[in-house]
């Protein structure tokens, strides 16, 4: 089992770029491009959130048309720069998982060795988070009714990483979905986006982290919120199952990169 998870891609509409300066369409269809040509083909490309920055109809047909050039299934939730009813409306034909309902997206998948979920953890309007009592009543349900390793994805993440600037606008009762943490030890990972960052922390059994943007990115502070965002060489992770250890995660560079060279210990202590 592998997967690529990727976060945060802000498409815009056909001829405008992101601040008027990042071109995220170009920059993400060169993603697509990249994850199709992945030496180790992944079993779906996961998505959490922030399909496009503005939630218009016009950025959703960009999205549709350059998702749509992956070769893999897709698992997407929205996040709160989504428009639920366009987000549904457009993602719905490329993951028929999502339903039809905007205001209860929630889904599984499930696997020989595991339960994925996917939750919609934003709010309209907002760009903190929040998680409804429905889709926290749907939630405890399939981890009551499947003792698999459960690994969640959803959008903001529930806990503090200590980003000042990020921290503001997590999930506003992240407490309610650590409770299952403690409620179901089958419960072992969350993967969010969100933050633009990779960044990992732990509660009890469970890993919590996210992923990065695939354009732009948003620097860790503890101390400082003034709201800033920088371009960094993007990254995506990937969430592959070992046998005997569990879910693995890694990142996997998204920009140029040099080599991969084959190690010659003949040339690393040439012995001049």
């Amino acid at each position: 089992m592998l997967f690529a998870h990727i976060s945060d891609l802000h498409f815009r509409s056909e001829g405008r770029k992101l601040y008027d300066f990042i071109d995220t369409n170009t920059a993400n269809a060169d993603v697509m491009n990249r994850i199709n040509s992945l030496d180790e083909k992944p079993d779906a490309v996961i998505i959490t959130g922030d399909i496009v920055n503005c939630g218009l109809p016009s950025e959703y047909n960009v999205a549709k048309r350059i998702l749509g050039f992956l070769n893999y299934p897709i698992y997407v939730i929205p996040g709160n720069h989504d428009d639920k009813v366009h987000f549904l409306d457009h993602m719905g034909p490329l993951c028929p998982q999502l339903g039809n309902d905007p205001e209860n997206i929630a889904y599984k998948v499930n696997t020989d060795h595991a339960q994925l979920l996917f939750i919609d953890s934003s709010q309209s309007g907002e760009s903190a988070g929040w998680i409804s009592e429905s889709i926290l009543a749907w939630l405890k349900n399939q981890l009551k009714h499947n003792t698999k390793p459960s690994y969640l994805f959803m959008h903001h993440p529930p806990i503090a990483f200590g980003n000042r600037q990020m921290d503001r606008i997590a999930c506003k009762n992240g407490h309610e979905l650590l409770a299952l943490i403690d409620e179901f030890p089958h419960f072992l990972r969350i993967f969010c986006g969100h933050v633009h960052r990779t960044i990992f922390t732990q509660y009890k059994q469970a890993i919590i982290a996210s992923a990065p943007g695939t354009v732009h990115q948003v620097p860790y502070h503890f101390t400082d919120p003034t709201d800033v965002y920088s371009i960094e060489p993007p990254a995506m992770l990937m969430h592959r199952l070992v046998d005997n250890v569990g879910l693995v995660t890694y990142s996997q560079p998204l920009s140029q990169i040099s080599g991969p060279y084959r190690y010659f210990s003949s040339i690393g202590c040439p012995g001049d």
